[in-house]
Parts: C-alpha cells; sequence; structure tokens
C-alpha cells in the first residue's frame, strides 16, 4: 500500500487532489495544510476553493480573492476563491481569446468576418450559465501546466460531486451541440463556430483524462461519528462512475487518547474508536491518517503549518 506522501507528490506528472467530505469535518484546513507542505517541499502548489464561504480567508488571516494570491510567507504557494459570478466574465474572455485564435487555423477556410461576427455575439451572449462558468474555472486548473500541484478545496457534500462529473456532464453537451452545428455547416459553410466547440469540447476530453488517471488523488475527510462516516461511503459510490478513486481518509478531530482516561471522555473517546475502526475495516487498502483534535483552531499561517507538521511530519525529504 503506497503512503499518503506517495500519492500526493508530484514526482513525475502535475498532480490534483481534491479534499472532499461532508460540512464541518474539516476540509478547508486540511486542503491548507497539504498545499503549505507541498509549497514547503519546494513545488509550485496553487490552493483552489470552491466553497462560497471562503474559508481560506479566515485561515491564511488574509483578503484572497479570484485571482490567484501568493502567500509572501510561503516561496511557492499560491491561492484563490472560485467566485462563479465574477468567473463567468473570466470564462467569457477565455472564449474570446479561443476566437481569436481561430485565426491561425491556415488550413481551415474562416474569414474575417466569421470571426468578428462571433466575437461579437460570444461578448454580448455568454450562453453558458453562472454553474458552467464556474466549472470551467476547474476545467482550466486542470489544463493549466503553470503549477506543479493543484489543491482543490471542496464545497460539502454532494456540491464536490458534482464539480467532479461536470466534465463529463459539459463535454455530452458539447458533442450534442457540435453534431447540430455541423448539419449547419454543410449548408453554410461557415466553421468558425464549430472549431470554436471543438476547442472546448477538447479541453473538457483533456481534464476528463486527468481525472480518471493517477495525477488526481481525492482525500476524503471525515469525524469519527456515524453521519460524516456514512457520507464516506457515499462520496466513494458517486465517484466509481467517473473512474475516479478515494486514496485516502483523513478522520479529523480525534480525542487524543491521554485526556480520555475515565468519565465522559473516556466515553466519548470508545465512541470515536467504534467508527475509527469502523472506517479501517471498510477502506483497508487505502491510508487512514487519525488527526487529533487540536488545543487551537487552524486559523493563521502558524497554526497551518503545525497542522502540516502534524500531519505529514519534516518538510524535507
Amino acid at each position: 500500500m503506497k503512503t499518503l506522501e506517495e500519492y500526493i507528490l508530484p514526482r513525475e506528472n502535475r498532480k490534483f487532489v481534491f479534499f472532499g467530505g461532508k460540512g464541518g469535518v474539516g476540509k478547508s484546513s486540511l486542503a491548507a495544510a497539504t498545499a503549505f507542505w507541498l509549497a514547503e517541499k519546494g513545488f509550485k502548489t496553487l490552493l483552489a476553493s470552491t466553497d462560497i464561504q471562503k474559508s481560506q480567508n479566515d485561515i491564511f488571516q488574509r483578503d484572497i480573492g479570484s485571482e490567484e494570491t501568493q502567500i509572501s510567507e510561503v516561496e511557492n504557494l499560491w491561492v484563490v476563491n472560485v467566485d462563479p459570478k465574477e468567473s463567468i466574465r473570466k470564462h467569457q474572455l477565455e472564449v474570446l481569446r479561443r476566437i481569436e485564435s481561430l485565426k491561425d487555423l491556415s488550413s481551415e477556410k474562416i474569414s474575417e468576418s466569421e470571426v468578428t461576427f462571433l466575437k461579437e455575439y460570444w461578448e454580448k451572449n455568454p450562453v453558458l450559465p453562472c454553474e458552467t462558468a464556474s466549472y470551467n474555472v476547474f476545467i482550466h486548473y486542470m489544463n493549466n501546466d503553470q503549477y506543479d500541484a493543484v489543491v482543490f478545496d471542496t464545497a460539502p457534500g454532494y456540491h464536490n460531486l458534482e464539480m467532479v462529473n461536470y466534465p463529463w456532464r459539459y463535454v455530452y453537451n458539447l458533442e450534442m451541440a457540435i453534431a447540430a452545428k455541423r448539419e449547419v455547416v454543410d449548408l453554410t459553410g461557415k466553421i468558425a463556430e464549430l472549431k470554436l466547440l471543438e476547442k472546448l469540447r477538447d479541453e473538457s476530453y483533456s481534464a476528463i483524462k486527468k481525472l480518471a488517471s493517477d495525477q488526481t488523488i481525492y482525500f476524503v475527510v471525515t469525524h469519527p461519528e456515524m453521519l460524516p462516516v456514512y457520507e464516506v461511503k457515499r462520496i466513494q459510490e458517486g465517484l466509481i462512475p467517473y473512474g475516479i478513486k478515494v486514496k485516502g481518509i483523513f478522520i479529523n478531530s480525534v480525542l487524543p487518547e491521554e485526556y480520555c482516561k475515565s468519565g465522559f471522555f473516556f466515553r466519548r473517546r470508545l465512541l470515536q474508536e467504534k467508527y475509527i475502526n469502523l472506517v479501517k475495516e471498510e477502506f483497508s487498502d487505502i491510508p487512514i491518517v487519525e488527526v487529533p483534535l487540536l488545543d487551537t483552531e487552524v486559523v493563521s499561517l502558524e497554526n497551518v503549518k503545525k497542522l502540516a507538521l502534524l500531519i505529514y511530519g519534516s518538510r524535507k525529504g
């Protein structure tokens, strides 16, 4: 069985590390600690949060928006909050750049007037709704080679599954649009929009290929309690159709055994052990990481570093 570090480290290929799970289990803290650890290892790392609560702003104690923000105290770490509303315009600008690049397709008979018309149309009609634009930011990071590793702090529960499965739904819709557009092309001879749709489809296929490969690592975070533990199983089953496997589980907020010798905390610790053992039995072939309940919140860079060292040990290696 591979160790946690062997799964995460981008030795040969870039790595995409997802943290999913029920709301309130500590995904944001563990994602921040993992991104910090990767950056300290010397890998250029982006922490991308799709959680509308923007927890990373609180964790790093600074204002982080929809543009990549470097954490100045850490040489290789950037953080971004994926804002669906702001990403509509960003996605629109990306599409306009792709339309402009159609002029370079010398082997295709695309007229200047076709490109101009298409640009004017997309400027006035983004076409894609807010949800679609948001997920295209995700596809952008999957296909961008700017970073050695991208750590995704996902929205709670099934919202993160929606982000993972979106490329499949999106590419299906694009294929339908391409098939319809080909019929129009046969009548009009105008192919600029067809080529644009094919570019968008190919980028989605590229993201899909990475999602289902060993470049993508999906971790689930849970508490040692009944409902969060059962959510782990549901998430795993939800990922199977997309060829994605859970590669590790973080059991967060485990009561330290040395403080649970009698009374209330002893009984609570016994209850936690029941669900910890359940997880270990169900997922015996992947790393299970018990993260102790800390005596402080994971707020500030110093506490992110402490959590990273607690989970992964020394940064050297």
